[in-house]
């Protein structure tokens, strides 16, 4: 292997700030100046990591499921904001929930978009399974772990209607 490009080196950078982010985004008092500025940093590595990730063909040489994956995960982020901007001109506390429930699994899907570089790139020296036969189960099968984990939490324990204004 010849090392990572330029576009990877940009895309595993900035998938690390939003991982990081993501979680402080998550663990502090919603609505103050630092959930709102990190969110925004959070926000703006989503759209680095997926212009990245749109922009890279080295798996198969033409757009595929991780492509699709990256476009879902744009449409979330997208349905994340425009609640919050929905929310911050009405106050209705239906937006605001919408806000939250689709970033968190815009988070949720970071982390699957994770785990399955980590399973699919072999430049990050993890994954060796050269049979797709064993290799694309056993990607679905964790992320439909993350998935239905991450959407256990969002459902369960994100329904905080209120936020300081």
């Amino acid at each position: 292997m010849g090392g990572i490009s330029a576009i990877g080196a940009a895309h595993v950078a900035m998938g690390s700030v939003a991982l990081v982010s993501g979680a402080v985004v998550l663990m502090v008092p919603k609505g103050t100046a630092r959930h709102k500025h990190v969110g925004r940093v959070y926000a703006a590595a989503i759209l680095a990591i997926n212009g990245t990730a749109l922009s890279m063909y080295d798996l198969t040489g033409r757009p595929n499921v991780l492509h699709v994956i990256a476009l879902v995960n744009l449409a979330t982020l997208a349905m994340g904001l425009l609640a919050l901007r929905r929310w911050r001109r009405t106050r209705e506390p239906d937006d605001l929930v919408t806000h939250q429930r689709r970033m968190a699994m815009n988070y949720v899907g970071l982390w699957m978009a994770f785990v399955t570089e980590l399973l699919v790139n072999p430049m990050l020296g993890i994954s060796r399974i050269s049979d797709p036969r064993s290799h694309w189960p056993l990607m679905i099968a964790l992320n439909l772990a993350l998935f239905g984990a991450g959407g256990w939490l969002v459902r369960t324990r994100l329904t905080a209607t209120t936020v300081r204004a």
